[in-house]
């Protein structure tokens, strides 16, 4: 609380210091813009979150600078073109270096409170000096190591250092992870490396190559490090450029992996192991920020801000491209953050040290997550609420207020706000308390009636007499001579016998002794209302990921492939002596889906009283639908065709087939048919033109 309430008059402070000394060139500059994420997962404008300020070093003679590293009220640059170390005094003015004969590109900085680590890749070392810059250690290549093989890189360029001196260095090409070294300068193994999924052609080569064959493939390899910071629990800041593809079944989205992590002394990641996070593949450095958040810069000029959680409170910065204006950069190779929140970026191409202060809107959200994650939780709940005044398209506002809310037992309204911000993760959390607390309240009622349906079920048990059932073979040869309306109702009714006696089912219908084109295509109706029930009519909890795709599409996709099966399994089964007809077909595929038009609407009605946690239970109960209707549909094929096991796999098998083939042909026609109309179009505007010339 104190800490931010120095802060919060730091920036006051300078902000008003700047309004009395020019702080008007900034603004006609336009400098740059501050996004967040909105509550539907799009980048939106929002108040600006951080100003620049000031420029360090720009007459001191940079070249190639490459890191950068504040400490208490120095700034220290790698001034690599010059092979030195620049120690700039914030407070003094006064500039120092620190030189040494060994050094040949002095790149990363770390520095604690006793000594200055400086990597240098070209040196292939590590310098460690004291404060004043006299040469304490040299760390370099292992030798004889059984871990670092000779074919393993040995060029670092930054390095990290935690509490209890163990020494974590990022190098060029390093594949295997971080390489970690203990306080006396030995190597002690890999750490925190990067994981690549295999590919189907790649899971081949697996099984068949030799170890020599898969040592040379250099495209399997995983992306290294790009650079690492340390947070003040000890745990690891990292930054991959990379580009590779993911994918999540559950959600149907395309994207890259997670660019920043955060590893525990485990090395697993723990920053947004389960989503994806809005970042970039070019980040080129990682600053951990004094509240627990991090903040990553891409090259472009781009700086990102995160939570604890992964979560972009902000993003700011860019390229500048025509000219020089503050806030943006020509190429941005390094940030770091002190102990109040200011950041500075080093621009490269420029040389020099730019200042970002935090406004009072960034502060306000500081305080607000800071407040929140310390179990403030009656000052989070104001903060928050003082941040969504400012701007109520915040995603991470919502959520923030959500929580708040809730940790004060305000579960009714914390819903709204995770609703509103999409969290399905902490709306499940606080519905499972709400759900709890009506158990508690209406739990005697729930066992009275509990009891009298068990007491009616044996009085009813007790006075009426069970029925004689008919015998099996009566049901089929019972009288279906009825007309009109009375005989659409017996055959609707008969089509339910498919889930008790499926072979005897089909056997009937493929006989025509029973089942109907209306029926089925009444089933099928039901079955399509089922079907959008499901996708559209589940609790928000077990949405489905379907916002971009229209009702109109979603009908299409269901009528389509369901006519493209029953098209085509009879066109394969002409072709391999199937005995079934079209109208067999298409009847026996509408009865097959009677289980899945049973248990869905279950499925539904079971997502508005289930939290996340309990979803096994639903997906469970889903997929014997799913299973049971397949099922139904292979005896069917099987039973009307009279194929045996063997058939009826490979007629479904073609089947599929001819369906992705159609839907293909059907795409292929259709940009075809787009480019001709194109072109006509142009035709014909092109003459129209040169007939009015």
């Amino acid at each position: 609380m104190t800490k931010f309430k120095k802060i919060s008059a730091l920036c006051c402070a300078v902000i008003l210091t700047a309004s009395f000394f020019g702080i008007n060139a900034f603004a006609s500059q336009g400098t740059t813009y501050t996004y967040t994420v909105s509550n539907n997962g799009d980048y939106i404008r929002t108040q600006e979150a951080y100003v620049p300020s000031a420029f360090y070093l720009g007459d001191a003679g940079l070249s190639q600078p490459n890191d950068i590293f504040i400490k208490d009220d120095l700034i220290y640059v790698s001034d690599t073109g010059n092979r030195r170390v620049v120690v700039y005094n914030r407070t003094s003015g006064d500039t120092s270096v620190i030189e040494n004969e060994g050094f040949v590109s002095p790149m990363g900085i770390f520095v604690n409170e006793t000594n200055i680590y400086i990597s240098d890749p070209d040196a292939a070392a590590v310098f460690i000096t004291d404060l004043s810059g006299n040469l304490v250690k040299t760390i370099t290549r292992p030798e004889n190591s059984p871990i670092m093989t000779e074919d393993r890189i040995f060029k670092p360029t930054n390095a990290v250092v935690t509490k209890d001196n163990s020494i974590f260095i990022v190098g060029e090409s390093s594949y295997d992870g971080l390489m970690q070294f203990n306080s006396d300068g030995e190597f002690e193994g890999y750490f925190a490396a990067n994981k690549r999924s295999l590919t189907l052609l790649e899971r081949i080569q697996e099984l068949l190559f030799s170890r020599e064959q898969k040592a040379q493939l250099l495209t399997r390899k995983p992306r290294a490090i790009q650079n690492i910071d340390i947070s003040s629990r000890d745990l690891i800041y990292s930054v991959t450029q990379s580009a590779e593809i993911s994918y999540t079944w559950s959600t149907g989205e395309t994207k890259t992996s997670n660019a920043l992590k955060l590893h525990n002394m485990a090395g697993t990641n723990i920053l947004s192991t389960s989503k994806f996070m809005d970042d970039e593949w070019n980040f080129v450095d990682v600053a951990a920020g004094p509240y627990n958040n991090v903040y990553a810069l891409t090259y472009t000029g781009l700086i990102y801000e995160y939570d604890s959680d992964g979560n972009l409170i902000f993003s700011f910065g860019g390229r500048a491209v025509s000219n020089d204006r503050y806030g943006l950069f020509t190429y941005a190779a390094a940030i770091d953050i002190d102990d109040d929140g200011f950041i500075y970026v080093l621009d490269k191409e420029r040389a020099l040290v730019q200042v970002f202060v935090p406004t009072d809107f960034a502060v306000a959200t500081h305080k607000a997550i800071y407040d929140l994650e310390n179990g403030n939780y009656e000052e989070a709940q104001k903060n928050w609420e003082s941040v969504l005044q400012l701007n109520g398209m915040s995603r991470i506002a919502h959520v923030g207020y959500g929580k708040s809310l809730m940790r004060n037992q305000q579960y009714e309204e914390a819903l709204k706000h995770f609703r509103i911000a999409e969290d399905k993760e902490n709306y499940s959390n606080c519905f499972w308390e709400i759900r709890n607390q009506l158990l508690v309240d209406f739990m005697p009622y729930i066992v009275i009636a509990l009891f009298l349906i068990l007491v009616l079920t044996l009085l009813r048990q007790f006075v009426f007499k069970k029925r004689k059932k008919h015998a099996y073979s009566s049901y089929y040869l019972e009288d279906i001579s009825a007309k009109g309306f009375s005989k659409f109702t017996k055959e609707f009714e008969y089509s339910f016998n498919i889930i008790k006696h499926p072979i005897d089912t089909c056997y009937y219908i493929k006989h025509s002794k029973r089942g109907t084109l209306l029926s089925a295509a009444v089933t099928m109706i039901i079955a399509f209302a089922v079907y959008m029930l499901d996708l559209l009519g589940r609790a928000f909890i077990f949405q489905r990921s379907i916002n971009d795709v229209t009702p109109l599409m979603l009908s299409l996709i269901f009528f389509v492939s369901l006519l493209l099966f029953v098209v085509g399994n009879y066109m394969i089964s002409t072709i391999n002596d199937g005995e079934g007809s079209l109208k067999n077909i298409f009847i026996v595929t509408n009865n097959a889906l009677i289980p899945y038009i049973i248990i869905a609407p279950i499925t539904v009605a079971l997502s508005y009283v289930l939290s996340a946690n309990e979803g096994f239970i639903l997906d469970l109960i889903y997929a014997i639908g799913i299973a049971w209707s397949a099922a139904l549909v292979f005896l069917g094929i099987m039973q009307i065709h009279n194929y045996n096991f063997k058939q009826t796999v490979k007629n479904i098998l073609l089947t599929l087939f001819f369906m992705i083939l159609a839907l293909v042909v059907v795409a292929i026609m259709y940009l075809v048919w787009d480019k001709a109309v194109m072109f006509a179009n142009e035709v014909i505007t092109e003459a129209i033109y040169r007939a009015t010339e």
